[in-house]
């Protein structure tokens, strides 16, 4: 909310909770000077002369708006570890939002935006507190991903060495893959979608999530659509958390996806770091507690 529209009046015209804010949450407003704060126990304001590019703000309802996910990501930056800039960034750019309320932790939907748009913005702000920050993180954004481990389980094998990553080319998320007919018969379906994708090395990876076991009926398409895209020629790795926190299954990963790419790997290249990437990547925090709000 902004430029006055702070009073509790206007704000009881709207259901916050559809946009999962209960009463017990503070609400960060922004007002564009101290003469407009309006504090109290539900209201935390701050105040923001600076003049942002259009689509700074969207609009919720009548004298309602929120920061558009382009402003949210530069207002956080700054207080984010990297792996967390590029989760954010992921997940807006992402086909879906966390949820308390699913048991996987997260709902499908539409992407919000765009590593291009996101760019875009930022580059607009460019003397803004988070600029580089920001910046940094988008160009290693991937959008697509369908889930918070589908971003968690490429990070590693693209991200820069200097980052603690594997420096191999940038995969794409959620690849598809027309099946031939023997392939159809195999998976039960004319398309086949892979978690994490380099096209060139007809070489992916699919994560298998500790929430389907061996004889659940995901499980089972799983494995079906792993042989039916190897039947053409496609390699498909299956890769488990246990795996991501191994450090030498980890490299072993890496080296069968660069082979794959005809790539020499370096394993030295970025290993003191690597660790400390993996954890940070792998935190309940980074992975499904990054608040949105401004500190």
């Amino acid at each position: 909310m902004r430029d006055g529209f702070v009073d509790t009046e206007a704000m009881g015209d709207v259901d916050l909770t559809r946009y999962g804010i209960t009463e017990r949450d503070v609400l960060d407003v922004v007002v564009s000077d101290r003469g407009k704060r309006r504090d109290s126990k539900r209201i935390a304001c701050h105040v923001s002369s600076r003049d942002l590019p259009h689509g700074a703000y969207l609009r919720l309802a009548s004298n309602v708006y929120v920061a558009s996910p382009e402003l949210c990501l530069l207002q956080r930056a700054p207080q984010l570890s990297f792996a967390q800039r590029v989760m954010l960034a992921s997940r807006f750019c992402g086909t879906y939002a966390l949820s308390d309320e699913n048991s996987q932790g997260f709902v499908a939907r539409m992407s919000i935006t765009t590593p291009e748009r996101l760019y875009e913005f930022v580059h607009l702000c460019r003397n803004a507190r988070g600029v580089l920050q920001a910046l940094e993180a988008i160009a290693c954004t991937l959008p697509n991903a369908a889930s918070p481990m589908e971003t968690a389980m490429a990070m590693p094998f693209y991200l820069p060495s200097e980052r603690g990553g594997f420096a191999l080319p940038k995969p794409t998320m959620n690849f598809g893959i027309e099946l031939n007919e023997l392939a159809c018969a195999m998976a039960g379906t004319i398309q086949a979608y892979v978690d994490v994708y380099w096209e060139d090395g007809a070489v992916g990876l699919e994560y298998q999530s500790e929430l389907f076991h061996r004889g659940d009926e995901k499980y089972g398409k799983d494995i079906g659509r792993q042989i039916a895209l190897e039947s053409m020629g496609k390699v498909i790795h299956m890769v488990t958390i246990e795996q991501m926190k191994n450090p030498a299954q980890l490299e072993w990963l890496a080296m069968l996806v660069a082979d794959r790419l005809g790539l020499e790997l370096d394993l030295r290249e970025g290993a003191e770091r690597r660790e400390g990437l993996i954890q940070d990547i792998l935190s309940t925090r980074t992975m499904h507690s990054i608040s949105t709000k401004p500190r």
